[in-house]
């Protein structure tokens, strides 16, 4: 056999040892056992390939760590909550990322459950090795009648620190061994919340504008009863409006929501309100509060500073929104200190790393038209 020959076999004899490595490197992860964010300890014999979500959320952490082929059923505004759409109509919205997520696959996942409703002998036809959940009531429940294992990624509250949702794909990486990816996701997040906080935290307090943050949006009315939420619900601990820069005036208030009266509000007189909308080309929230004559002597009124902002919440609450929430507040609040700060760029970066599609955020302000709107408002 010549020399040549010799190498050639030689470095095809490498290549395969290094495969069945690298091979039993990745096997030799299983089983493992670990903590889930209740602090409950879960085992997982081997690498899950049929994974349910309970909540968008966690559909949404499963998609970003790279797993989104393992997903084989979701709950019911799955699909409109990661591609925002209309709700039950998946013919308006973003389409383009809702046809191209999971390999195109999103149309076709099954809906196994509703905001108030679990459909457990579907669930049991698909066959799960993984159930991700957001409370410790459904983690029981799943466990009892599907039995099959349970992590729940909630219950500590969604913020920005180590705590709330970065604790949450922590322990997504480690149950899908993806331990890696939930670093990189981590890091990407917390680079965008330093992108802000740099420039926001030299800024005195005294100096700090008071914002009233409508988190439930806006109609025709203060105050919805049916739903409990409308322009008098807010939240009292919102991440992103305290990193942009913002005094929010209900801080010293406990609770995650909470209805406050109309003339508390107007006794904050706030210098800004910012008022969610997730209703496509409607501002009809935004034109009401501007022109309510019970609100005529707020600073934010009288200086035109209400604005609409990303809805918050989605049958949970979606970090991508989030942190665009947050670098939108921030350029609204000061202009002049981040003139440079191309939301439309940041917003693409921002959606991608959790949906892994590129141009949502684009797709989204188009669909919206108020982001549009104001972005090209800045041009």
């Amino acid at each position: 056999m010549s020399k040549r020959n010799l190498w050639n076999r030689s470095i095809i004899i490498l290549f395969i040892c290094s495969i069945i490595f690298l091979s039993s490197t990745a096997l030799a992860s299983y089983p493992k056992t670990f903590t889930d964010t209740q602090g409950r300890e879960i085992t997982l014999d081997e690498s899950p390939q049929r994974i349910i979500t309970r909540a968008p959320d966690e559909a949404r952490i499963v998609i970003a760590l790279g797993y989104g082929d393992k997903l084989v059923a979701g709950e019911q505004a799955t699909k409109s909550c990661l591609c925002p759409m209309t709700f039950s109509n998946t013919t308006e919205g973003c389409l383009e990322c809702y046809e191209t997520i999971i390999d195109g696959r999103m149309p076709d996942l099954p809906e196994i459950s509703t905001r108030y409703d679990i459909y457990f002998e579907e669930i049991a036809k698909l066959e799960p090795d993984l159930i991700f959940c957001g409370n410790l009531k459904d983690a029981e429940a799943f466990e009892d009648k599907i039995g099959c294992p349970v992590v729940v990624l909630g219950g500590q509250g969604w913020n920005f620190g180590d705590e709330g949702y970065f604790d949450s794909i922590r322990v997504a990486g480690e149950a899908l061994d993806a331990r890696d990816q939930a670093d990189e996701l981590i890091a990407f997040a917390k680079g965008k919340v330093e992108m802000i906080e740099s420039v926001t935290k030299e800024i005195d307090p005294d100096d700090r504008p008071k914002v009233y943050f409508a988190s439930r949006g806006a109609s025709n009315a203060f105050y919805d009863p049916k739903e409990g939420r409308d322009f008098t619900r807010t939240e009292p601990k919102y991440d992103p409006l305290t990193i942009a820069g913002g005094n929010n005036i209900a801080s010293e208030i406990n609770g995650s929501t909470v209805n406050v009266a109309l003339e508390q509000i107007i006794a904050w007189n706030p210098d800004f309100i910012f008022i969610s909308n997730s209703n496509a080309g409607n501002n009809t929230g935004l034109d009401f509060i501007k022109n309510s004559p019970e609100l005529a002597s707020i600073n934010a009124i009288k200086e035109g500073n209400v604005f609409n902002c990303f809805y918050p919440h989605c049958r949970g609450t979606p970090p991508d929104r989030n942190l665009f929430n947050m670098m939108y507040m921030a350029k609204v609040m000061y202009p002049e200190e981040f003139e440079d700060l191309d939301l439309e760029k940041e917003g693409n970066e921002i959606f991608k790393a959790f949906l892994g599609v590129d141009g949502v955020f684009s797709e989204y302000a188009n669909y919206l038209v108020w982001p549009r709107e104001y972005l090209d408002s800045l041009k």
